[in-house]
């Protein structure tokens, strides 16, 4: 038995972490495990039923939306990934630590741990940050220190590890992930339906839903009549313009939007075909379980997907990644060539079963902690103490400067968003609408500002009403089908009766800049609310 102490640096089930718990679960009599989480969340059930011991140590992920960060948020990272790391080091003792895994790039927390303790370190990589999400690591530098500090780095597929060569020159191998292979197999063909296809996963830009929408779209326009289940939960925004987009062209028969299921099997027993459209996939959980089910896969031509699909069609399909018309294109062939189905779905079972079973996947990751363990592989203790000096010296020198503490803010927010929700309903159980309240204002033309659950809730109220909502203002939301109009506060605003100010939390910066620049009348949700409440 090998104690290993894992890093998670989710508190949700994502498919990284999906990953690691599969791998734990046939890993009973070879791993002693215990994992660290950041915070409290649902993984906590999963680990549990497992009978996995873990703690809650808080600590910030290392990453930030490309050229957003400041050297500030740089130092608030590092240290609390320091602390945390500190805080590791009696756990260590305690359950004699052999060795710590961290399960993705995007946490520092379980090197540093590993660096104080003298143990060997083990780093899962499994995102390709930039290319998929717009994301980068906030302090490159003293990243790739890190990197090379690892005992060993593994990376999800052979596009990680070219990728991360390219990038930080480190040397990885490629170990596909494991899956649970009596959890996800089925040959239950005869009970898919030809003209269904389900979309898994993540909701955001990057999965690219929005590609199978519109695709499917096209598909029923010239005649063919499809269903589409998109499942999973994600960015509010992103899922509220779809629902837009479904209801303007009268799609509702067609595309369902479905919450996150544990338990997919049903739907894929239902739906012939799964399509991942993401813009560059690392590997794709989603892809190899609905091989395993028996789905034929359309996909995009990039990254892991790509990587799991192969080129040659005898797997799945693939399309251009972002070409919805594309993506149209191959599924109206799928649809046409049916014959072609049964021969596809045993290919790509098999060589899911043959390439993603977690027991051998297991056997893969004991090696490697038996090379390093058994003091076969672990190097460069020189230069580990004099990054670990270098990291004592800089922890040293930001607690001289700054106290830091555990950030409230957004349980604060949190609260302020449960409070005014609970304000609106009450308003609508009453029977005292928005629409109204404005209207005994004068006010029958509005923008909103900040399109989060709030201001989309408002836009979704007022649509159909004797009020217009002439357009809004959010940095974060694009629309490039043109269903609402999104103008920048920067520009020239159109003239409306009031501006609706729905973000919460200390706004006074902006109503001071929105008041100088216009003469509209600007209005707070908690002003329009308290309207509502005395009619």
């Amino acid at each position: 038995m090998i104690n290993v102490l894992y890093i998670i640096n989710e508190s949700e089930a994502g498919g990284a972490a999906q990953s690691l718990l599969d791998m734990l679960t046939v890993s009973r009599n070879r791993i002693c495990a215990v994992v660290v989480i950041p915070s409290e969340g649902i993984i906590e059930e999963r680990l549990r039923q497992i009978d996995i011991e873990y703690y809650v140590v808080p600590f910030k992920t290392d990453h930030r939306k490309i050229g957003t960060h400041t050297t500030a948020e740089m130092d608030t990272i590092f240290a609390s990934n320091y602390a945390a790391a500190l805080k590791l080091q009696d756990i260590i003792k305690q359950k004699k630590i052999e060795l710590i895994h961290t399960n993705s790039s995007v946490s520092n927390v379980g090197i540093i741990a590993a660096l104080m303790a003298d143990i060997p370190h083990v780093w899962h990589i499994r995102e390709l940050l930039e290319e998929h999400f717009g994301f980068e690591f906030s302090d490159k530098e003293l990243k790739r220190e890190l990197f090379e500090c690892s005992d060993k780095i593994i990376a999800i597929s052979n596009c990680v590890k070219n990728a991360y060569k390219t990038k930080y020159g480190i040397d990885s191998i490629c170990i596909y992930n494991g899956v649970n292979i009596d959890r996800f197999l089925s040959r239950n063909y005869e009970t898919k339906n030809g003209h269904c296809f389900m979309f898994a996963g993540v909701i955001s830009p990057q999965k690219g839903q929005a590609d199978a929408v519109k695709a499917a779209h096209e598909i029923i326009k010239n005649g063919t009549d499809i269903q589409l289940y998109i499942v999973g939960t994600g960015n509010y925004q992103y899922i509220w313009l779809l629902k837009k987009y479904v209801k303007k062209y009268g799609l509702e028969r067609n595309i369902y939007f479905l919450d996150f299921k544990k338990d997919l099997g049903q739907l894929r027993d239902k739906c012939l075909y799964s399509i991942t459209a993401s813009k560059m996939e690392a590997l794709g959980r989603v892809t190899i379980e609905a091989m395993m089910a028996g789905c034929i896969v359309i996909g995009a031509d990039t990254g892991g997907t790509a990587e799991i699909i192969g080129q040659d069609c005898s797997r799945g399909y693939l399309y251009r990644q972002g070409d919805y018309k594309d993506l149209a294109r191959v599924m109206q062939y799928a649809i046409e060539h049916q014959e072609n189905n049964e021969e596809i779905q045993k290919a790509a079972q098999q060589y899911s079963v043959d390439t993603f079973d977690a027991a051998k996947y297991l056997e893969n990751i004991i090696k490697v902690y038996e090379g390093l363990t058994q003091g076969n592989e672990v190097s460069g203790r020189e230069q580990k103490a004099e990054l670990l000096n270098k990291l004592n010296n800089r922890y040293s020198s930001l607690q001289d400067k700054t106290e830091y503490v555990y950030d409230s803010g957004g349980f604060e927010k949190q609260q302020a968003l449960q409070k005014t929700v609970q304000r609106w309903l009450c308003n609508k159980l009453e029977h005292k609408s928005l629409e109204t309240a404005l209207i005994e204002k004068g006010i029958y033309s509005i923008a909103i500002y900040g399109m989060g659950y709030l201001g989309c809730c408002l836009y979704d109220e007022l649509e159909n009403s004797r009020i217009t909502v002439e357009y809004v203002m959010d940095q974060r939301i694009t629309d490039p089908d043109g269903l609402i109009k999104i103008v920048d506060m920067r520009e020239m605003l159109p003239e409306v009766d009031a501006i609706v100010v729905t973000v919460l939390g200390e706004v006074k910066e902006l109503i001071d800049f929105m008041k100088a620049k216009y003469s509209y009348t600007i209005v707070m949700l908690s002003e329009l609310l308290d309207w509502c409440e005395n009619i």
